[in-house]
């Protein structure tokens, strides 16, 4: 499903990059992308990203 042109649905409209790309990009960040099928209904798409802690910035008077 995440790979690369390929389209599992009957709608060929696009060329089959979204998942891939989406995927591409969050792992990236270290996090994940999965999906669960839920029949009858369709899929659910979670993402999963780790927090980051931001520096600790000092306020200019």
């Amino acid at each position: 499903m995440f790979a690369p042109f390929n389209q599992l649905s009957h709608d060929r409209s696009g060329p089959g990059l979204s998942l891939s790309i989406a995927r591409q990009s969050i792992e990236a960040d270290l996090g994940t992308l999965t999906v669960r099928d839920v029949p009858g209904i369709g899929c659910v798409f979670t993402v999963c990203l780790p927090r980051h802690v931001l520096p600790e910035t000092r306020m200019l008077l």
